[in-house]
């Protein structure tokens, strides 16, 4: 006999703590979105470094916000303003660092990969977090004089590696 009161278990899932957490209305919960959202630099860095997106529960779902179209597009944006800005086609919003020259040398390869990226096909994750890294980390060639490689090497190996490795679509 069971009682009205009780809330049925659900038996035939794993227990653990990515079970109790995925049985909200997301996939993951809020608590996965927040914390994720918190430490996307963190997960770009180890997404564009090459590890495995099935490696935790963060690195999925950050794959799923990197490929969300409303990313791409934020993503394409500021690539495209960046060498905007740096031509003096646009005046900064912000006063920003950036390495205007090493971005005018660069312009086409850029705005390459900003297309590439705003397309809406399918891209490789791994691409889609050099892109990512490359816009939001300060010492990222775009932003710094001494970075470890030039932006030139940098950019290139993005735009390869969104048309090879793990593929995701635009959501």
């Amino acid at each position: 006999m069971t009682t009205p009161n009780r809330i049925a278990m659900r038996r035939w899932l794993p227990p653990g703590r990515v079970t109790r957490r995925s049985r909200g209305l997301m996939l993951g919960g809020v608590w996965l979105h927040c914390v994720t959202r918190l430490r996307a630099r963190g997960l770009d860095r180890e997404l564009a470094a090459g590890v495995d997106p099935s490696a935790s529960d963060g690195l999925s779902l950050r794959v799923g916000q990197l490929a969300a179209g409303a990313t791409r597009a934020r993503l394409a944006r500021a690539l495209s303003g960046a060498v905007a800005v740096a031509s003096g086609r646009q005046a900064p919003l912000m006063v920003t660092r950036l390495q205007r020259e090493s971005i005018r040398q660069n312009e086409a390869l850029l705005l390459a990969l900003a297309d590439r990226v705003r397309d809406g096909g399918v891209v490789g994750v791994r691409g889609l977090a050099m892109v990512a890294e490359l816009l939001e980390d300060r010492g990222s060639p775009l932003y710094a004089a001494n970075a470890k490689r030039p932006l030139a090497v940098t950019a290139l190996e993005a735009l390869v590696e969104l048309d090879r490795g793990l593929r995701t679509t635009s959501a």
